[in-house]
């Protein structure tokens, strides 16, 4: 940063930033351009302080450290704005020695005028040199604060316990109570919005101590210029307070309950969008989007209430200068009967608007800090949750292993369940208690059915439970231990750096070589238009779940870890790649010395290399012994009968060796995307297309270049409404002419005193009417007052008016902003959700909405009401001193000739910042999702070291933004006391009226107030209105075809159970320019018909699915079902009829109800009687019955997003969901993957049962599944080569299926194929 070495002089007047105004008025500033930060502000050094005090002070909060490590800043705070305070009334001072030298007709009256001038303009000057360099000081305190409460949130969240297994249900409105633990969207907003509202408190912090201070002396100078007259505006405003306080504190109770809302709707974003695919699989994406709306909703009715409190806080603090300077003269005329002169009128004046300033500043700040104090509880609360134990986290750990023989890996008489269990919501589920040891160096198999907890254990082991007795034995120090989920988590990364993972080893090419051919990945990277250095999505969003899977196989095979946990990566992939796995991953140079404890339902395939055997069943150990041991007792035998699903197959034709053939099966996830990348055909089927692009699936960010466009301020006003606007500025307007009017009555009611009676000409401004009736006031001086007090209340009656309006027309347009944004994004394609991270949607959910909530309305008006007091205190000075006019332009182009370089540098600098926020948050969102594995792998020190980094990114725009902020202020600070004292000798030497000159004095110090203003709200409505820019940039998202097209519904029993499903001449291109995927493909299916989809990987069986729910519309051809043309209908109309059952399974935040049932479409017995068919009541009863003996299984069971349910639990949540529905076609895509071999057989059974009367397309990765299906559809590169029935296509010589289900290693399947044709 340059401020490091800066001299004395560039100090002082900021000129330092000018480096910067040379790049920005030749072009865009980009990040390069912008310093660094200096190391007394990055991040990594100011939370290692931190963490420094909290080892050496562990009793003390946050909060005492935050006011410890800020204390420089804060004292040189309070003592800088000490001076602006004191030395702030020396001008009203100076004006008032002016007033009455101007009245006074001794001959050396004229120099005292001129010696005062002078002083007012070096007090001017004075503050002019203190804000600059206060405003660093405060900017430091506020940076620094701000940037620890943002580590200190994150590093708790690497460490805190995952409590996705304690879901708490509240019903929707209860806001009363705190919702319990932290999730995505509340941890988002901690940072969003309660760690800046702590850190703004810092920035403000001496305004706190200083307001009384400043209202003190204010108060000592009016009784020095009123008397006692003085000690009525301490009534008045002892009042105010006592009328505020009731106010203040039902204010803090309403935001509370903002901010709860606020992370409801967060919460209910955040949900839509992580589960977008699937919601538009089920056609539920617009009833979703209704929820969030709700939620929004819910959130408005409280800032609602909230705006009115505001309303008539605001109203009381505004009007109440006038209300005390009213009352104030009325006692010092009426009441003591003095004369209210110029000089004694307009110096009161100045000091009841000087007043204004604290007494508005006093209430604000109080509200401020106890708004700060609130998010700072919040904060403290959520750094208070509970962590995982210090053995399972790198950042607790001091790095000694937790078991006396390192070693050693099992548990010791261990008990764990999913969450500290209150009385009332016993846990439900409960494993151990274990007793186990896991033989080193050698291959350990856990097995059990579906529910048993063999995920649980792994999780156990990691630390990741809670654990009631006993202890786990591992040593997680040293990167000891890698870990493969049953659902595997990938980073936003290339598909290399997802398997390097930042290991030790970095790349080892040879390394790297040997887990790829072991991991079966070679073929895969083939397919990827950049091979191994393809971006994956989010969530690997572009992969298919076998390949999810292996890639997470081959990151945990790569790293240095001596034990590996693999929960069940077998499950997702056929047969032959099965048994690929086994030879190479699981035995082999790679498994060699390392203790791998491997979750499975393949037990005779791994059987033959595994030296340990571990059975669960509802969370209890059933056998565990050596495989020799149980081979002894005959038990081995048993378990594999009941357990084993060798019966699995490939629909390849290849060897052993070849990689599996689900490379195209994830839903909208297809090869297609991930090949032909979007819309610009990124893939290699360009060929002039250079590899720069390849791969790279999500685009940078972009930031709007030059002025904020007129049609983002034209939206803003029309969501804002026009009408709102206009009466806006009506009201603003009629504000402006009652204040100039009210300074003229009172420059005609001090000169009426003088004169002995009005006035009617003055300096050639004609004033008839009204006043030329009146009385002198030493007369009478009461219609002098009621003229005085109808000013007065009407200016009140348009401030009320005004500030409603305003919050009216802010909530208005955030209100439609809002909703606006979110049915064009739900209404986006899929392929939208592939290129773009969650966290970018979220950031335009949290701190661009928040903008238009808060910020965008008021500086809006600011920016107005600016203009407005430029414009008119110019022409009324011009108008009152025609010779100032040359002089007044001169210093308007002077304000105008700085201006230029400080807008654009501010411009560019504020949108670097709001792009750089979102990689933090996409970052996190990203990170929370995958903590066990961070933890498990020992990184959480790479992804604290990467949020650090992007803070500062951010941390160094916003930093130099405020540093040429300061460059402007200084500027315009010298200006503007510049202007004040022209103005001053100009009015001395024309030989105005006191009265006039005190008008032109008054006016002049607006002038340039708001000349120093108006710059600044400019920029700051542009930057602001930056918010709405990038709203309105998802505004334009392509859009799917109409949710509903009218005039084209299809009946209400459609598709019926006698319809028949018809493909014509069908061809599919994922872009315009790109090959067909599909080609003229043409089939009937007859209805109630089952039919097999087989086919190599690429051929396009995905892609067939995708037309079938038009996620992709088709380029040429027809889809017919039962007689309508699926292209002529509404996408929900359509997508609504269909099921899709695929593998990836969504589930919802909420009750295990909610997630068969989302709209309550069904009763509770419908839904009872789909969990019997499912088998699922039978499973959870068993793990209830064992945690909590006389628990009964409910509907209302909690079930969150992540946890509480096994992988195959979930898929059958899902199934039951699917058969709820009850619809006539029904697409299945590996939908029992996780599930063990006798129940998947229960299930088949049901599926037969429950869609008898119903299409079904089973896209068939187990041949067994679809050999009694009536037909059987294989397709190669796009086409269809066979479609039959099963028996006439193994009869075939030569045939596609037939050789498929020769090269099969599934017993039964070989026997079909091998009997002669």
């Amino acid at each position: 940063m340059p401020e490091d070495s800066a001299n004395l002089w560039s100090w002082w007047t900021f000129s330092f930033v000018e480096p910067l105004f040379k790049v920005s008025n030749s072009r865009r500033v980009n990040d390069e351009d912008v310093w660094t930060l200096s190391p007394f502000f990055t991040h990594k050094n100011l939370f290692t302080k931190y963490l420094q005090y909290t080892s050496e002070h562990p009793e003390h909060s946050l909060l005492r450290y935050l006011i410890r490590s800020s204390s420089l800043d804060l004292i040189l705070d309070v003592v800088l704005n000490t001076w602006s305070a004191t030395i702030g009334f020396v001008p009203p001072y100076a004006l008032q020695r002016i007033l009455q030298a101007l009245s006074d007709p001794a001959p050396n009256a004229k120099s005292t005028a001129y010696f005062f001038a002078v002083v007012g303009f070096v007090a001017n000057l004075s503050f002019a040199q203190v804000d600059v360099n206060r405003l660093w000081f405060t900017r430091r305190c506020y940076e620094r604060t701000r940037g620890q409460l943002f580590c200190a949130l994150h590093y708790k969240a690497l460490k805190r316990r995952d409590f996705s297994g304690k879901s708490t249900k509240k019903p929707e409105d209860d806001l009363d109570g705190d919702e319990g633990n932290a999730d995505l969207g509340k941890i988002v907003n901690l940072m969003q919005g309660d760690a800046y509202a702590v850190a703004y408190r810092f920035w403000q912090f001496s305004g706190f101590f200083l307001a009384p201070v400043r209202l003190t002396i204010a108060l000592i100078y009016l009784y020095r210029i009123l008397g006692w007259s003085a000690f009525a505006a301490v009534i008045v405003t002892i009042v105010v307070y006592l009328l505020n306080w009731p106010l203040a504190n039902y204010d803090i109770y309403l935001m509370r309950q903002t901010w709860k809302a606020s992370d409801r709707r967060m919460n209910t974003v955040n949900e839509l969008f992580q589960n977008i695919r699937f919601l538009k699989f089920y056609g539920w994406e617009f009833r979703w989007s209704e929820r969030v709306q709700q939620a929004r909703d819910n959130e408005l009715r409280w800032r609602v209430k909230s705006n009115v409190v505001d309303v008539f806080i605001g109203f009381i603090w505004s009007w109440m200068p006038s209300a005390t300077a009213l009352t104030t003269f009325v006692c010092y005329t009426v009441v003591a009967k003095e004369r209210l002169t110029v000089a004694v009128a307009f110096t009161a004046i100045a000091l009841f608007s000087y007043l204004q300033g604290p007494m508005m500043e006093l209430p604000d700040q109080v509200r401020a800090m106890l708004h700060a104090y609130v998010s700072m509880q919040r904060i403290e609360k959520f750094l208070d949750e509970p962590e995982v134990p210090d053995w399972a986290t790198s950042l607790k750990r001091d790095g000694q292993p937790s078991s006396s023989n390192e070693a050693e890996v099992g548990f010791e008489n261990a008990k764990f369940e999913w969450d500290i269990a209150t009385e009332d919501a016993p846990s439900r589920f409960t494993l151990g208690p274990l007793d186990i040891r896991f033989p080193p160096g050698r291959l350990s198999l856990v097995s059990g059915p579906t529910g048993s907890g063999k995920s649980a254990l792994l999780v156990a082991m990691l630390g990741e439970m809670h654990c009631t007795s006993g202890r786990v034995l591992l040593s997680k120090a040293g990167h000891q231990v890698a870990y493969c989920a049953q659902n595997p988590w990938l980073e936003h990364a290339t598909v290399r750096d997802n398997i390097i993972f930042n290991s030790g080893y970095g790349y080892d090419e040879l390394r790297y070589r040997a887990v790829v051919d072991a991991c079966a990945l070679e073929k895969d990277f083939e397919i990827f238009p950049a091979g191994d250095m393809t971006e994956i999505g989010e969530k690997g969003i572009t992969l298919s779940g076998g390949q999810r899977a292996r890639i997470a196989l081959a990151r945990a095979l790569y790293s240095p870890a001596k034990v590996i946990l693999l929960d069940d990566p077998l499950a997702a992939v056929d047969l032959h790649t099965a048994a690929h796995l086994v030879k190479k991953a699981f035995s082999g140079d790679l498994a060699r010395n390392r203790t791998i404890i491997l979750v499975t339902h393949h037990i005779n395939l791994c059987l033959p290399i595994a030296a340990h055997l571990v059975e669960l069943s509802s969370g209890a150990v059933l056998r565990n012994g050596s495989t020799a041991d149980l081979r002894e007792r005959n038990e081995l035998e048993k378990l594999v009968e009941a357990e084993d699903t060798a019966v699995e197959d490939t629909t390849e034709t290849s060897s052993a060796t070849t990689t599996d053939v689900e490379h195209e099966i994830d839903l909208g996830k297809s090869r297609a995307p991930s090949i032909h990348s979007n819309d610009k055909g990124k893939g290699r089927s360009t060929p002039q297309d250079d590899n720069t692009r390849a791969g790279k699936l999500i685009d940078e960010e972009s930031r709007a270049e030059g002025r904020v466009s007129l049609r983002t301020y034209w939206t803003y006003i029309r969501a804002a409404g026009i009408i709102c606007w206009i009466l806006t500025f009506t009201l603003m307007l009629m504000l402006r002419v009652i204040n100039i009017g009210f300074q003229f009555f009172l420059a005609r009611w001090g000169e009426a005193y003088e004169k002995g009676g009005p006035v009617t000409e003055l300096s050639g401004i004609q004033v008839h009417g009204i006043l030329d009736g009146l009385p002198p006031p030493d007369e009478n001086v009461k219609p002098w007052l009621m003229i005085y007090l109808y000013i007065s209340l009407s200016g009140a009656l348009v401030v009320l008016l005004y500030i409603s309006l305003g919050y009216y027309a802010s909530l208005r347009a955030s209100r439609s902003l809002f909703i606006a944004m979110l049915q064009r994004l739900s209404r986006a394609p899929s392929r939208f959700f592939d290129i773009t991270p969650i966290g970018r949607i979220l950031n335009r959910f949290t701190s661009d909405i928040n903008t238009v909530d808060h910020a965008l309305q008021s500086s809006a008006s600011a920016a107005l009401s600016g203009t407005m007091n430029f414009v008119i205190s110019f022409f009324v000075v011009v108008s009152i001193v025609p010779s100032f006019a040359p002089f007044a332009l001169f210093i308007a182009w002077l304000y105008i000739r700085l201006a230029p370089s400080y807008v654009r540098a501010s411009r560019d600098l504020r949108r670097l910042e709001s792009v750089s926020l979102s990689p933090a948050f996409a970052g996190f969102d990203e990170l929370l999702r995958g903590l066990p594995h961070v933890r498990a792998f020992g990184m959480e020190e790479r992804y604290q070291d990467r949020f650090y980094q992007r803070v500062d990114k951010f941390q160094s725009f916003d930093h130099v933004y405020w540093l040429i902020a300061g460059w402007l202020n200084w500027r315009y600070d010298c200006l503007g006391s510049l202007v004040v004292f022209m103005t001053t000798l100009f009015a001395l030497g024309s030989s105005v009226s006191s009265g006039h000159a005190a008008l032109v004095i008054v006016q002049a110090g607006i002038f340039a107030e708001a000349s120093r203003q108006l710059v600044r709200v400019l920029a700051q409505v542009e930057l602001d209105f930056n918010s709405v820019e990038r709203i309105i940039e998802y505004l334009d998202v392509p859009q799917e075809a109409p949710a509903v097209i009218q005039e084209k519904r299809p009946p209400a029993a459609w598709p019926s159970s006698n319809g028949e499903l018809i493909v014509q001449d069908l061809v599919v291109k994922y872009a315009p320019h790109l090959p067909a995927v599909l080609k003229n493909v043409s089939f009937y299916v007859k209805p109630t018909e089952k039919v097999g989809v087989v086919g190599r990987t690429g051929s396009g069986k995905s892609t067939l699915v995708m037309s079938l729910l038009r996620i992709i519309e088709p380029s040429g051809g027809h889809i017919i079902i039962d007689g309508i043309d699926i292209a002529t209908i509404g996408l929900e109309d359509l997508r609504s009829r269909i099921t899709i059952i695929s593998q990836d399974v969504s589930l919802f935040s909420g009750t295990l109800r909610s997630n068969l049932d989302p709209f309550n479409e069904h009763t509770d017995q419908e839904c009872w009687d789909v969990l019997e068919r499912c088998h699922l009541t039978t499973i959870l009863k068993g793990s209830l019955q064992r945690s909590q003996g006389a628990h009964e299984i409910s509907l209302d069971m909690p079930i969150s997003q992540t946890g509480s349910l096994s992988a195959g639990e979930r898929q059958l949540v899902a199934m039951a969901r699917a058969i709820l529905r009850r619809s006539n076609l029904v697409i299945l895509d590996e939908a029992t993957s996780q599930i063990d071999t006798e129940l998947d057989d229960q299930i088949q059974r049901t599926i037969r049962e429950e869609f008898a009367g119903a299409i079904v397309i089973t896209i068939a990765h187990r041949l067994k599944t679809v050999l009694d299906y009536d037909r059987i559809l294989v397709l190669r590169s796009g086409e269809i080569v066979e479609f039959d029935s099963p028996q006439v296509l193994l009869r075939k010589p030569g045939g596609a299926f037939r050789d498929m289900c020769r090269a099969s290693a599934d017993k039964r399947v070989y026997q079909a194929a091998s009997e002669p044709p």
